[in-house]
């Protein structure tokens, strides 16, 4: 278990490093007048029930998606590893040939080995890409207290979708059907596995699934202290969550169940911050 727990623990971290550097950047950007946030006024709290109404309705998309049109899910993950590790190459290379930015190739690249190729190892790498780029930009364009509102609203709906309505739990089968970048994996025994199978190989693994979802949010609230506090209250965040994520690895991996991640991981999140205050 030390070995998954390192693994998956060792992706989210990693997830968070290039999230901060990127989500550092964009902001200092949005500072200077050079680049927008997402949203008009990153201090204002209703924009984290906005940002809530569309994650329902792109909930709804999915699941309408996965009855009716199941195929179209491969479309859809290539358009969120392509444009969201795009955002993220051109601040790690921004560098230009040809009329066209170093990270728009790298991006092309990454899209289709994780379409062509679909390994754990691609899928984990286009995850961490992705979800970095995603959090990076959602943290850099919201302020201290929509983040935190944000957070909390989306770990009990969390909570609710899993345990109450489950539909959560309909979502996540389906999306671990093949390697999607939509989840990270780590191979992990359990004692009553549920055997994964990668798509046009012969060999099935056991698998650990952790979704994106659940490492951008805390990163969306790290580059969001970042960009109102210090480096040390960022740091102090992150590894706030990394030690909660880290506590429910290894819960699960005996007591094997699907459990909201987030709810955990925003509460490490939190008390992070908390603590990052009286130092």
């Amino acid at each position: 278990m030390e070995k998954t727990a390192f693994l998956l623990v060792g992706i989210f971290l990693i997830t968070q490093v290039i999230g901060l550097y990127v989500g550092n950047s964009y902001s200092q950007g949005i500072k200077a007048g050079e680049l927008a946030p997402v949203v008009e006024n990153p201090e204002a709290v209703e924009n984290s029930f906005w940002l809530f109404s569309y994650i329902i309705i792109a909930t709804i998309c999915m699941l309408l998606i996965i009855k009716f049109w199941k195929s179209f899910l491969k479309a859809i993950e290539a358009f969120v590893v392509f444009f969201s590790s795009w955002f993220v190459f051109d601040f790690l290379f921004p560098i230009e040939i040809w009329y066209f930015s170093i990270g728009f190739f790298l991006a092309i690249i990454l899209t289709a080995w994780k379409m062509f190729k679909p390994t754990i190892l691609s899928q984990n790498t286009a995850a961490i890409i992705s979800g970095a780029g995603v959090g990076a930009m959602l943290g850099a364009s919201l302020g201290i207290a929509p983040s935190i509102v944000f957070m909390l609203i989306l770990s009990v709906y969390d909570f609710v979708s899993v345990f109450i309505t489950k539909h959560m739990i309909h979502l996540a089968k389906a999306l671990i059907e093949r390697p999607t970048a939509f989840t990270v994996a780590a191979t992990h025994k359990f004692k009553k596995p549920v055997y994964v199978g990668i798509k046009k190989t012969k060999k099935r693994f056991h698998i650990f699934q952790l979704g994106v979802g659940d490492m951008v949010i805390p990163l969306m609230f790290s580059v969001s202290v970042l960009s109102k506090f210090s480096l040390i209250n960022s740091i102090l965040t992150t590894i706030g969550s990394a030690i909660a994520l880290t506590f429910l690895i290894f819960y699960m991996s005996k007591k094997p169940r699907p459990l909201p991640a987030l709810p955990f991981v925003s509460l490490g999140a939190l008390a992070g911050f908390l603590i990052s205050l009286f130092l």
